[in-house]
Order: C-alpha cells, then sequence, then structure tokens
C-alpha cells in the first residue's frame, strides 16, 4: 500500500496563545505516518510543548477504519509527548487527552486550567476492535507529569484509564487476551503511585484498579485467567 502522511480527517489547533507569550515556548509538533484507508483522526493541541509523534522509524499506524481523538493542553513547562509505537489493526477507537479529563458535556472532554504538561504516552496495539481512553492531567501548575504504557496484541478490550493530580504516577498495561474490561485510575496529589499490570490467559478478565490519596502507593499485577466464565479483579488503595 502507499505510505502517505496523515491527509484524512484532521483537525487541529496549533500554539493558541491563551494570554501567554508563545515566543518563549517550544512549538506543538504533530509528525504521523499512515499506510491504509478510512483514517478518522482529530487533533486539538492547546498552548505549547505538545508532541504527537512517531517513537522510531519502525513504528506505524497500520490498516484501516482507526477512529482516533487526540487532545493536548499545555500552558508551558514541561512537554507533553503522544509517542506512538507501532499501531494496527481495524475498528479501534482511541481517545488519549493530557491535560483534560473525559467527560459527556458537549465537547466530550474539560480543561481545569492548570495544565503544565510533563506527561508521556506510548503505545502498542495490534488486534482489532479496542476501545482504548485515556487521560492524564496535572493540578496547580505543576509540571512533574504522569507516564503510561499501554500494550495490547487481543482484540475486543476496553481500557479505560486516568491518571490525576501533581506527583509522578507512572503506569504499565500489557494485554496480549481478548475480551478483558480494565479501568484504570491513579489520583493523589504530591504521591508517587506505580502501577505494572499484566492481564493474560485464554479468557477475559474485568479489572479494576484505583490507587488514590496522598501517599505513595504501589502495585504489580499478572492474572492469566483459565476459566470459562472469565475472571474478575479489583483492588483499591488509598481513599
Amino acid at each position: 500500500m502507499k505510505l502517505m502522511k496523515i491527509e484524512k480527517r484532521i483537525f487541529w489547533i496549533l500554539a493558541l496563545c491563551m494570554g501567554y507569550s508563545l515566543a518563549a515556548l517550544a512549538d506543538n509538533e504533530i509528525n504521523i505516518e499512515q499506510t491504509g484507508d478510512n483514517l478518522d483522526l482529530e487533533i486539538l493541541q492547546v498552548g505549547a510543548d505538545n508532541i504527537i509523534k512517531m517513537k522510531d522509524n519502525d513504528s506505524y499506524i497500520n490498516m484501516s477504519s482507526l477512529d482516533i481523538w487526540m487532545i493536548q493542553h499545555n500552558i508551558g513547562g514541561n512537554e507533553n509527548q503522544i509517542v506512538i509505537d507501532e499501531m494496527s489493526g481495524s475498528g479501534n477507537d482511541i481517545k488519549l487527552g493530557q491535560g483534560v479529563a473525559w467527560d459527556n458535556s458537549t465537547a466530550g472532554w474539560n480543561y481545569d486550567g492548570y495544565e503544565a504538561g510533563g506527561h508521556y504516552i506510548e503505545i502498542d496495539l495490534y488486534g482489532n476492535n479496542n476501545e482504548i481512553e485515556w487521560h492524564q492531567t496535572n493540578q496547580s501548575g505543576a509540571t512533574d507529569g504522569h507516564n503510561f504504557y499501554l500494550h495490547v496484541a487481543g482484540s475486543d478490550n476496553s481500557v479505560d484509564g486516568r491518571q490525576q493530580s501533581s506527583g509522578v504516577k507512572d503506569m504499565e498495561l500489557t494485554l496480549y487476551n481478548s475480551y478483558n474490561n480494565v479501568q484504570l485510575r491513579q489520583k493523589g496529589a504530591n504521591a508517587t503511585h506505580t502501577a505494572d499490570i499484566v492481564l493474560d490467559g485464554l479468557y477475559g478478565t474485568d479489572f479494576i484498579l484505583r490507587q488514590l490519596g496522598t501517599t505513595s502507593q504501589s502495585y504489580s499485577i499478572s492474572v492469566d485467567c483459565l476459566n470459562p466464565a472469565g475472571c474478575s479483579y479489583n483492588v483499591q488503595q488509598g481513599q
């Protein structure tokens, strides 16, 4: 197939001033390559220091029917980066965020007015029919953004996400089997939360992780579901 720069449905706003002098801030950047048809992509970047890019020359967005809606909101401080490390399959619906929170408002997201960047996302996605939603927000102008890594191979997975408040949160999620339903959230000011999750097995798992509060939390989970009826897992630390 012919390799082409993204020329599909792209909407972007680059370097919206918002009362700041952008001459002192780095530019927003978008660098994506795509092979195939029917990609529906919308990009909104507000402020500065927002970067969307492929990880390296071996990274790609491939095949058809992907629906991706990226937003990055940054008043300046540290870079927001959505780094795409390989992507493939069809029928995917991927929303990311960074500096905003997804909701059911008319815009579909809201902005708290404090975001100063520092967030980072990296993606591996191979399967079909995945729904992935993510956020990542700071408060009070903090620049110690959150990290997030996602690895998906199977199909029909649904992953939610988040990571809120100041302080490093980190997160790594690996899904290889199908039919999982996962909700994740790490929230709490000035606290380091860490989660390293691997879900695999022959059958899907309903999984919820919440790590909340202003004290440091840490978790590493591996679930290999061998139950034909499926599995469930629920963890909550802090209030």
